[in-house]
């Protein structure tokens, strides 16, 4: 095979090479979700993989126009592969039978987010659960002044007086054996609530990220979630887990049972973080979790004012 005809412009051998590029960093996203690599600076490579993926498509549109056909073979099995990957997320499974209610999760930011804001969104939303990480002690008191405990009465939280392990979980109904789950350095928080539809697990998740900190505590601690969140009854996790749904590790937390809520409800790739950047944010790393006859029927972000996170709200029923 030729590089180049000889009557062949310069302008398409350069092109060509655009397809094949385009093609390669596809696939390169590709195997980035499908592997789950153990190192740190390609764990947070594959946090770009939805994106990485869809230069594939590009190829395989520009070497049909040059009629590059080894390479459009190429690039659209890739282009396969990717829809295979990318579209399932954008269909709904069914959910949204039984009784309605919603869940908000909000990263603060290290006690930066304005809390009017994030109570404006609670009775906005007619919220009945909320998770907060990065809760401190003095934005809990700023909490409680904006009326957040007027509108979720019950509530069971671990401020910190700064960093970012504090946690809280906020409910409309009541809350019972509330647990401290060891282990985790950021920390989870869980709880028994009184739904109307019957009591479930509430949990607020909050994993250590795998840059800039050492990755094998990450890949350590959602390892462990498995075992910890409860496998039995109906079950709500919310949090900022640092990892999307690209990351083989996190769909390895999946397949014990549960279901991610934005992806239940074919709400698709749900960007949260960075959230106070100029290019808005790009990846999903905020999640909530259902399992034992919990279903999404809802999802989607929402601004925080504050918060380097933008909020998650779901509508689920059970």
């Amino acid at each position: 095979m030729r590089w180049r005809r000889v009557d062949e412009p310069r302008w398409r051998l350069v092109a060509w090479f655009a397809a094949v590029a385009a093609t390669a960093v596809g696939i390169v996203g590709l195997l980035l979700h499908w592997i789950g690599p153990p190192w740190q600076y390609v764990i947070v490579l594959a946090a770009l993989a939805h994106y990485l993926m869809w230069a594939a498509p590009a190829g395989l549109l520009i070497a049909v126009a040059l009629r590059r056909w080894w390479t459009s073979g190429a690039a659209a099995l890739a282009t396969v592969a990717v829809l295979a990957v990318q579209l399932p997320p954008n269909i709904a499974d069914g959910g949204g039978h039984g009784r309605p209610f919603t869940v908000l999760q909000a990263n603060l930011a290290v006690g930066r987010a304005d809390p009017a804001a994030l109570v404006r969104l609670v009775r906005k939303n007619h919220v009945d659960l909320l998770a907060t990480e990065e809760l401190t002690t003095p934005e809990q008191q700023r909490l409680i002044a904006a009326g957040l405990a007027t509108a979720l009465p019950y509530r069971y939280t671990r401020p910190l007086p700064d960093g970012g392990g504090g946690l809280g979980l906020w409910s409309r109904y009541p809350l019972r054996t509330p647990r401290d789950v060891p282990g985790f350095w950021l920390g989870v928080l869980e709880a028994q609530v009184e739904l109307p539809g019957g009591a479930a697990t509430f949990v607020a998740v909050h994993l250590t990220p795998p840059y800039p900190y050492a990755d094998d505590r990450w890949r350590r601690e959602i390892a462990r979630l498995p075992g910890v969140l409860p496998r039995a009854g109906a079950v709500i996790a919310a949090g900022d887990f640092n990892a999307t749904t690209d990351h083989a590790q996190f769909r390895d937390l999946l397949a014990h049972g549960y279901d991610d809520a934005a992806e239940q409800a074919g709400a698709g790739y749900l960007p949260t973080y960075p959230n106070d950047r100029w290019y808005g944010p790009v990846i999903g790393i905020d999640h909530v979790l259902v399992s034992g006859g919990v279903t999404a029927a809802r999802a989607d972000t929402a601004e925080l004012a504050g918060s380097d996170h933008r909020a998650l709200v779901v509508r689920v029923s059970r």
